[in-house]
C-alpha cells in the first residue's frame, strides 16, 4: 500500500496535474523506500514516521517522472541512441550500483531519522 496518495502527489506537483499512472507510481515509490529501509527500525504507526514516508514517496516520484523511467530500465544507462538500437552502460566501481533512490529522499529519510539500523541482539 502506497505511503502517500494521488491528491497528496498532485499536491506536490501542483501546478502540473498528477499523471493517469498515478498510483502505479506511487506504489513503485513506495516499494523503492520500503527497500531502502529494509532492516530500519522505526514505527510505521507514529504520525511523524507516516508524514516523512509521504514526503518521501511525493519526491519520489517527482524524482522518476523527472527521469522518464518508472521501472529502473535505464537506471545504469550513460547514453542511448534512436535507429538502429545502441546502449552504452554506465561503468560501475566495484561496490557501486545504480542510483534507484532520489538524493532528497535519501537526504529526507537522513534527517529524519528512519535510516537508523540499530544492531538487534537476541538473547
Amino acid at each position: 500500500m502506497p505511503y502517500a496518495t494521488v491528491p497528496d502527489l498532485a499536491a506536490w506537483l501542483a501546478p502540473e496535474p498528477a499523471p493517469p499512472n498515478a498510483v502505479r507510481l506511487l506504489t513503485l515509490a513506495s516499494q523503492r523506500i520500503d527497500r531502502a529501509l529494509l532492516g530500519a527500525w522505526y514505527d510505521p504507526a507514529d504520525a511523524e514516521v507516516v508524514e516523512v514516508l509521504r514526503q518521501a514517496t511525493v519526491q519520489q516520484v517527482h524524482w522518476m517522472l523527472e527521469r522518464g523511467d518508472e521501472t529502473e530500465a535505464q537506471s545504469d544507462l550513460q547514453s542511448m541512441s534512436t535507429g538502429i538500437r545502441s546502449f552504452s552502460k554506465r561503468a560501475l566501481r566495484d561496490g557501486e550500483q545504480t542510483q534507484k533512490l532520489a538524493a532528497s529522499v535519501v537526504d529526507l529519510l537522513r534527517t529524519c531519522g528512519l535510516f537508523r539500523f540499530d544492531p538487534l541482539v537476541v538473547g
